[in-house]
């Protein structure tokens, strides 16, 4: 997962949803278990038998992927979170989210 420590200067941006588009919210999977210790997370899946470790930023990216939050909405929480730019958050947030997915840790749907 990416670590954040840019110093730049927060800012915020909307995006532009079409109507009736779908708003993808990422949810963790309820049957994995977590775990933070000194800010970063162990979660262990027994269903895929693998355990992962995330660093400060991905741990906080995974504690706001809850099913109500958008990857936009992610960003702006890392943004004020890290103090970093918008677009730099917004890709950070997008990849973890991305890699939580491939790694079968959010729910489908």
């Amino acid at each position: 997962m990416q670590d954040l420590r840019s110093k730049e200067t927060a800012s915020s941006r909307s995006s532009f949803v079409p109507a009736g588009a779908r708003v993808f919210r990422p949810k963790q999977r309820a049957d994995v278990r977590t775990r933070v210790v000194e800010g970063e997370t162990v979660i262990l899946d027994r269903r895929e038998e693998f355990i992962h470790q995330f660093n400060k930023t991905a741990s906080f990216i995974w504690s706001h992927c809850n099913g109500l939050n958008t990857p936009d909405e992610i960003s702006r929480a890392l943004c004020e979170a890290f103090d970093v730019d918008f677009p730099t958050a917004r890709r950070d947030a997008l990849a973890t989210v991305e890699q939580l997915r491939r790694a079968k840790l959010l729910e489908d749907g």
